[in-house]
């Protein structure tokens, strides 16, 4: 029993870390060790998979609501939904071992959501005060009700002592208004439950519009076509997570596949039908409307109870792209949709899983076409060293050679141009994403040589080793600033040294690794006190992301 709970927490981590790895914020305890860091993201992230469920919000926005710390006063998230008049409060607990939710627990959580309803902002409750505003706007409405959610993975429910206690306080604050306040216990196996979607959510019905649509009735019923993005972003605005219930995974909400594709829809519209592998879905059934008669440029279809098992990343970068501003008038997905009826059993879970275990391709492997690189790859032999560009090659040691993804990084900081620099932070694969356009050919072209390339690597192999020296002796956000600005740093490194003499294959290297140490130092004790001064507030790993913050950091460590 004992393993199997051990699996299932495994499990649960790793479901809560694809959902909100980027987006739970935990700077204010990056000096803790490892695990304690990790229990402090497994009880954020926890809180934020309870308003996900209960709140129906997405990842990125209940990551947002996450208000655990040292100043939270026992309330671990805070949502307002000014629509439906819902305060929501959470208190989430990450147990690993037999300890379940205690009654000290309880009680700070009780004693801070009526501190929040009697509008007492103190110390205690600071990290709520950024919600103040909208907190006291939305109870001066009467129609507004509260919720507290504790949600926990203790293996044991709440104990009767304390449901006492939280039955008294429900009581009292609904004496005169008797659905004022609402308590729910997410338990283990509810959160475990949440996590996981097994069951398809019963109440997605769509009408799909095909364009261009097809049908495959044997061995099992199937129709497909061209769908408008709009439409498709559209079913994950009305349902959230609850259209992936049956895919092995929700939406990612960071990552370079998926600010690919809303890259994609952006600047190639026309284009994204052929470039994305589209959507498929499966549903209890479904029926045409009379209207388009038999014609199959255009039909639509009535869907019952559907649900997306391949493509939630699209779906999902749709979705935010349109958020985002992005007009998805012209763009169309390829939709597949099968229907459940007269499958056998298991039939649905196959689908699933051979629809995600597929071999995907990644944006380096079209690297591989890109003549330059067998170029590369012999000069760096006739050197005794070793270039490794296709996936699945060994990657060499870093004394005798090294890969694609180095090089790359390495070229991007030595360019010059700080959008690349950033990019080889944020999302490296869209510099190779056209092997015949630039940003690629601006890293590798026709002049590009092996000598250069291993050259730089080398020096940017010494500033990485002298910021990793650096922040073992710092703290907190120093320490993080030193981890994440590593690029920003070397691209400030490489625009005071002259590469060209780097193109030269006997270049002693010696003394301007010395320089490159002394520049990386210098730099770093020059964008601490910078980032403290421009950003106080903000995550260091997210403003070595962001090219307009770089932009302003580089003209604050140089004026």
């Amino acid at each position: 029993m004992a393993a199997n709970r051990q699996l299932l927490l495994t499990r649960l981590s790793d479901r809560l870390h694809a959902l909100f790895d980027n987006s739970i914020n935990l700077s204010d305890v990056a000096d803790k060790p490892a695990k304690e860091r990790e229990n402090f993201f497994l009880t954020r992230a926890l809180s934020a998979l309870a308003l996900m469920d209960d709140a129906g919000l997405l990842p990125d926005q209940a990551a947002k609501c996450v208000t655990d710390g040292s100043a939270d006063d026992g309330i671990d998230a805070l949502h307002i939904d000014d629509k439906r008049k819902v305060i929501y409060f959470v208190q989430s607990k990450w147990r690993s071992g037999a300890k379940g939710v205690e009654l000290v627990d309880f009680t700070r959580f009780r004693d801070g959501v009526k501190g929040v309803l009697e509008l007492k902002w103190t110390a205690e409750n600071k990290n709520l005060h950024p919600f103040r505003t909208k907190v006291e706007s939305t109870l001066k409405d009467i129609e507004t009700t509260f919720v507290m959610l504790i949600a926990h993975t203790a293996d044991k429910n709440i104990a009767k002592n304390i449901n006492s206690k939280i039955s008294d306080f429900v009581s009292e604050q609904n004496k005169i208004q008797s659905d004022f306040l609402e308590f729910k216990e997410i338990d283990f196996a509810s959160v475990t439950h949440i996590a996981r979607s097994k069951v398809r959510a019963s109440d997605i019905d769509v009408s799909v519009m095909l364009r261009n649509w097809g049908r495959l009735q044997k061995p099992y019923d199937a129709i497909y076509g061209a769908v408008s993005a709009v439409d498709v972003a559209k079913w994950y605005e009305d349902n959230g997570t609850k259209l992936f219930a049956e895919n092995l995974r929700y939406v990612i909400e960071k990552s370079e596949v998926n600010e690919g594709i809303a890259e994609t829809a952006d600047k190639e519209p026309a284009h994204f039908w052929y470039f994305n592998n589209g959507v498929t879905a499966i549903c209890d059934s479904f029926a045409k409307q009379p209207i388009g008669g038999t014609k199959t440029d255009t039909g639509i279809f009535d869907v019952k109870k559907i649900s997306v098992i391949n493509g939630a990343q699209t779906i999902g970068s749709l979705a935010k792209a349109k958020n985002g501003q992005t007009s998805l008038d012209d763009v169309l997905v390829h939709v597949r949709i099968i229907s459940l009826q007269n499958t056998p059993e298991g039939f649905a879970s196959g689908v699933t899983r051979s629809n995600n275990t597929q071999n995907d391709l990644n944006a380096s492997d079209f690297v591989a076409f890109d003549p330059n690189q067998d170029r590369l790859k012999r000069e760096a032999a006739q050197l005794g060293i070793t270039y490794a560009f296709r996936r699945g090659e060994a990657d060499p040691a870093s004394a005798s050679g090294f890969n694609i993804r180095a090089a790359t990084v390495a070229a991007a900081c030595a360019s010059g141009d700080l959008r690349l620099a950033v990019a080889s932070k944020r999302y490296i694969s869209g510099l190779w994403d056209d092997i015949k356009k630039e940003p690629y050919i601006k890293l590798f072209n026709d002049s590009t040589t092996a000598v250069y390339l291993w050259n730089i690597v080398q020096l940017m192999n010494t500033v990485d080793d002298t910021l990793a020296k650096q922040a073992d002796g710092l703290e907190g956000r120093e320490r993080l600033i030193a981890v994440h600005g590593n690029r920003f740093i070397l691209f400030c490194v490489f625009s005071h040294i002259d590469l060209t003499q780097l193109a030269k294959p006997a270049t002693n290297l010696s003394s301007l690794r010395t320089t490159c140490e002394q520049l990386a130092v210098q730099y770093l004790e020059a964008v601490i006190p910078a980032i403290a001064g421009n950003f106080p507030d903000s995550y260091p790993g997210n403003i070595f992301k962001n090219q307009d913050r770089q932009e302003e950091l580089l003209g604050a460590i140089e004026s």
